[in-house]
């Protein structure tokens, strides 16, 4: 069962112009002067301190985050503390944070760095709850934690303007649903995106039908088998780009009778996108919201 969430408020740790639509401003490299040294063992609230202006002394896994959330950009001044789930707890104690950050999926394997510093549970993920408001959420609770609540005021408005102004854009080309997807590198299993989860959460609010309507896990994702991107054969398939992962799928998927025979695939109605992670925050919303609508065909 879930742990009830955690309202992050300095009690509980220690006992202006909007940008125009899909117009992003460069991300500020100056940090704002933060007096508590925080560390973040899990991507969303990194990327949601990053927003906020606000750089952690050190985070678990860096290269993951340069990898799949890729903006904000981390700073170089920010330490590497190694795997999400077994931080080097002897590097973290040296750095002495005033807290630590994780997801409450994790916090039952990180009990031992509770004598380090308060550890902090954050409801990463809320099945109950759109991902965008959860977002909105844990973004308020972060900002009354770091003293950047006007940054934040600045953020949750602006990512209602961007997803409204998506949402108008993307109107005229709401023809047909699409597949939110990610091929797997065997080129035979597909991640599908849907319910609350930030991907399905953004399709929905944007006014666009989800082509998959199956059932997915707590973060809005499923893996299912190619054939499964028939069952609707009037959408678009929408997927990303991940690289050479993604080379070897779509090289393995050229040679496949299934792939070939989908409607989609026959009707040139497959596009790629640049990977966006799939449980990102308010950034990674706007940057989605942004790449599905330059994404889609004009025609529809």
């Amino acid at each position: 069962m879930m742990q009830r969430r955690c309202r992050v408020t300095r009690r509980v740790m220690l006992g202006a112009a909007l940008s125009a639509p899909f117009a992003f401003a460069p991300f500020r490299n100056a940090f704002a002067e933060n007096k508590t040294r925080l560390v973040s063992l899990d991507l969303l609230p990194t990327e949601l301190l990053l927003t906020l202006g606000v750089a952690p002394i050190a985070i678990a896994n860096g290269p993951l985050y340069a990898r799949l959330v890729a903006e904000p950009i981390l700073p170089k001044s920010v330490n590497d503390l190694g795997p999400l789930n077994e931080p080097n707890a002897e590097f973290l104690q040296a750095l002495a944070p005033d807290a630590i950050l994780a997801s409450e999926w994790q916090v039952s394997g990180l009990a031992p760095l509770k004598r380090i510093a308060p550890l902090i549970p954050l409801a990463t993920i809320a099945p109950s709850v759109s991902a965008v408001d959860n977002n909105i959420d844990l973004m308020n609770q972060l900002a009354d934690l770091t003293e950047t609540q006007g940054e934040a005021s600045l953020w949750i408005r602006r990512v209602e303007t961007e997803l409204s102004a998506a949402r108008g854009a993307v109107k005229a080309r709401a023809k047909r649903p699409v597949y939110i997807c990610r091929f797997s590198e065997n080129g035979r299993n597909v991640a599908l995106f849907g319910g609350n989860g930030m991907v399905g959460d953004v399709v929905k609010r944007l006014g666009l039908s989800n082509a998959w309507q199956g059932r997915v896990n707590a973060s809005g994702v499923t893996s299912a088998g190619i054939d499964q991107l028939a069952e609707n054969p009037d959408a678009i398939i929408v997927h990303f780009d991940r690289g050479r992962e993604t080379v070897q799928a779509m090289r393995k998927l050229a040679a496949s009778s299934i792939w070939n025979a989908l409607p989609a695939v026959r009707a040139g109605r497959v596009v790629a996108m640049p990977v966006i992670y799939p449980s990102g925050g308010v950034y990674s919303s706007i940057r989605f919201a942004r790449q599905l609508v330059e994404s889609l065909p004009a025609d529809g």
